[in-house]
């Protein structure tokens, strides 16, 4: 089970690997919530850990009886922030069966966490927190409460768009090794601009647009080069998936090709039988082409909040960040 402490009288371990529990730990706990949940399937679960430095020692977890009752995850990032170039773990996926809500279990894992990344040397932790959830309450209070540096930094907001039943043309496809090119020289192009941005390495952005479960990526590779990278998921409860748009890397296309990029996305995404493309707003990427193609902002509100170690100055907000969310 790898790494296990003790707080509060209670043992945290890490994840075993069992995805078929955790799919249906994860969809119960989140099919309570006021808004349509997302289906974490095994196979999507199982492709999280795939990536590039993650770990079961990365998945704290309470297991009473030999069943899973509390779990959260941290994926690796890197981003380059105020001259420095930093390694922070990405928490996601913070959940507590039902039933157990209100023993603690939540905050004890969370807080599991933050000691994980520190002891293993990230400098730091970012969450993500939907605007009305209990988490996005308590995080400041269990921050200051653990003694942990942490505060909202930004406010993510959407934009989406409804997709047709059957595209209008066949997309066209790209081969995945200048796609992951272009990818990185387009993500490179946004780090030199942005305050706070990913910085990618070789094998990280190959899983990013291809390796990860249900990838979905569009290219230009003409004169002048941009990339779209995202992924398709379902909802609990709705057999059509959702796609979501994590990269949007305009790169030095020009206004025209940036609105022929993104339909060649929505094509693709049509053509994976998604009835809704979604994509966070960073304030890294213009958003004039994706609202010439019919995207729209929707009601869907994420606070983001870092965590800096060993005296790292944190801000007190960021104008722009380039970072995924999951």
């Amino acid at each position: 089970m790898g790494l296990t402490t003790r707080h509060s009288g209670r043992s945290i371990g890490s994840f075993d690997g069992n995805f078929d529990e955790l799919t249906a730990f994860v969809n119960a706990s989140f099919g309570e919530n006021k808004e349509q949940a997302l289906d974490y399937e095994s196979e999507f679960l199982r492709s999280v850990f795939e990536y590039p430095g993650s770990s079961f020692d990365l998945a704290p977890a309470i297991y009473r009886d030999g069943n899973l009752v509390a779990f959260v995850t941290g994926s690796p990032r890197k981003v380059r922030f105020a001259g420095h170039r930093l390694t922070l773990l990405t928490s996601t996926l913070l959940t507590v069966m039902p039933k157990y809500k209100k023993a603690g279990y939540g905050p004890l894992v969370w807080r599991e966490l933050k000691e994980r990344a520190r002891a293993l040397g990230y400098n730091g932790t970012l969450d993500f927190c939907v605007e009305g959830d209990d988490m996005n309450r308590q995080i400041l209070p269990l921050a200051h409460l653990y003694r942990l540096p942490t505060r909202h930094v930004f406010s993510v907001s959407f934009m989406g768009r409804p997709l047709p039943s059957k595209a209008d043309a066949p997309s066209v496809e790209v081969p995945g090794s200048l796609e992951t090119s272009i990818f990185l020289e387009s993500a490179s192009r946004v780090a030199a601009q942005v305050p706070f941005a990913r910085v990618w390495t070789q094998g990280e952005a190959e899983w990013q647009c291809h390796r990860r479960n249900n990838s979905l990526t569009c290219t230009l590779a003409g004169e002048r080069r941009g990339i779209l990278a995202g992924y398709s998921i379902k909802a609990i409860g709705d057999p059509r998936p959702v796609v979501m748009i994590d990269d949007v890397l305009w790169g030095d296309l020009t206004p025209v090709e940036c609105v022929t990029l993104a339909n060649g996305f929505l094509r693709k995404a049509t053509e994976r039988g998604a009835h809704m493309v979604i994509t966070p707003l960073f304030g890294y990427a213009d958003t004039a082409p994706l609202v010439a193609v019919g995207f729209r902002k929707i009601r869907r509100v994420l606070h983001t909040y870092l965590t800096l170690f060993n005296d790292l100055p944190t801000p007190e907000s960021l104008p722009a960040m380039y970072v995924d969310i999951f």
